[in-house]
């Protein structure tokens, strides 16, 4: 079974990211290289940090599915 919901949130993380590397890529010319290397560390720190609350949401969001499916299987 494809899990819809956790694709939908791993969708909405990247943008949000590529947006951000997009910027950082304008800025690419004008800020000393070691700066920028900084600047996309801490990114990819950020990036990781949130596909761990990803998971954790989408943990949540499966064991409320799963609950349901549990109840309307018994209700019938």
């Amino acid at each position: 079974m494809i899990n819809y919901n956790k694709n939908k949130l791993i969708n909405e993380c990247l943008g949000k990211y590529y947006e951000t590397f997009a910027r950082t890529l304008d800025t690419a010319d004008f800020v000393p290289e070691e700066y920028h290397n900084k600047i996309t560390a801490y990114i990819f720190k950020n990036m990781k940090r949130a596909f761990k609350r990803l998971d954790k949401e989408d943990k949540r969001f499966q064991k409320a599915f799963r609950k349901r499916q549990k109840c309307k299987q018994m209700s019938r």
